[in-house]
């Protein structure tokens, strides 16, 4: 486990957003998403449940 990947998962759930979470973070969108890929392979869970339109914590994010 990173501080990055870390990093993006906080900003993507405070943001509700991924590119809000990439600006703010001074990165881009496919960075951020890829450091929560990561993050959920190492972790072996599923942390956010993702729609086009909706991003919402699972139980174990």
């Amino acid at each position: 486990m990173e501080f990055n990947q870390l990093e993006s998962f906080i900003s993507v759930v405070k943001h509700n957003s991924f590119s809000l979470a990439a600006k703010e973070l001074y990165t881009t969108q496919p960075t951020v998403s890829n450091n929560i890929k990561n993050l959920e392979k190492e972790l072996n869970t599923t942390l956010l449940d993702r729609t086009s339109k909706t991003i919402t914590l699972t139980d174990s994010g």
